[in-house]
């Protein structure tokens, strides 16, 4: 440990192969969630939450919607296939997105990631049951230029952060 270690305020977050040193804040979302984004993602006002990096090359939004169905589903793999499988394959064939060969199902959230002309649009869906209720939340990070590697593990990071208030 050198002498000015203890100036560093990076924090580590490590995902599967990738190790993040970046800075998170504590957002509130919609009076009830808290999840971790980094500093630089900079909330501005809207619909929803939305938030930016200060050059704009990324926007990211967030959204908290409730399943009007039963609030006994089961949160699993199965859940996020039904839930957004469609939903991709819309955006292909409708929309003219142009997917990447990166979709991850898991029994706690379902990503994907696209490219929509000069951008790539990478999706993340979570769910939790709150208070009774079933509790979906999408993040959708729009990037200009490539495909990010590191985007999607830190998606994961920040969905996995997401806590009840």
């Amino acid at each position: 440990m050198g002498l000015f270690s203890f100036f560093n305020s990076k924090k580590k977050e490590e995902k599967k192969g990738f190790e993040f040193v970046t800075d998170f804040k504590k957002h509130l979302i919609d009076n009830l969630l808290l999840v971790n984004l980094p500093v630089d993602w900079i909330p501005y006002d809207s619909d929803r939450f939305r938030a930016k990096t200060d050059d704009g090359m990324l926007q990211m939004s967030l959204v908290n919607y409730q399943n009007n169905g039963k609030n006994t589903i089961e949160i699993n793999s199965q859940f996020f296939k039904e839930l957004k499988l469609d939903l991709y394959d819309n955006f292909v064939t409708e929309g003219e997105y142009a997917a990447y060969d990166d979709l991850k199902v898991t029994d706690s959230f379902i990503t994907k990631s696209f490219k929509v002309d000069e951008e790539t649009q990478y999706y993340y869906t979570t769910a939790k049951h709150v208070h009774g209720r079933l509790i979906i939340t999408d993040i959708i990070v729009r990037e200009i230029g490539t495909y990010n590697k590191k985007m999607q593990p830190l998606l994961q990071v920040i969905g996995s952060s997401i806590a009840i208030k």
